[in-house]
């Protein structure tokens, strides 16, 4: 498959899952304000995987990724619905530990950059 048409397709479903969880349309309770990062779907289209993350304790965590599996069919539902793919991959929500590295790295260079004085 094109590599192109991969990306098109990752960067559509993780912008209609986004969607979907803002509008409120995903009723399950244990999933709050989520933030969605990237998708990666595979060669045969059959599987995708979904990284998210959210300011929650583990616990929350925890609760938050069951209500996303639990939600998965019905996401995956209005995904056939909007994007018309002959094959829906089945969801895997992921937590994506890169994302909230990334951040705690950004919080070290700039706590330590040095700070320009006023005149």
């Amino acid at each position: 498959m094109d590599s192109i048409r991969k990306q098109r397709i990752e960067s559509a479903i993780v912008r209609l899952i986004s969607e979907m969880i803002v509008s409120g349309k995903v009723k399950d309770p244990r999933v709050g304000f989520v933030t969605v990062h990237r998708a990666k779907i595979s060669p045969d289209l059959n599987y995708l995987s979904v990284w998210v993350t959210s300011y929650c304790t583990p616990a929350e965590k925890r609760k938050l990724l069951k209500g996303l599996h639990s939600a998965s069919s019905f996401i995956q539902s209005v995904i056939s619905e909007q994007l018309r793919l002959r094959v829906t991959p089945k969801l895997h929500f992921l937590w994506d530990d890169d994302y909230i590295k990334a951040l705690e790295v950004n919080e070290l260079i700039d706590k330590s950059a040095p700070k320009e004085e006023e005149s």
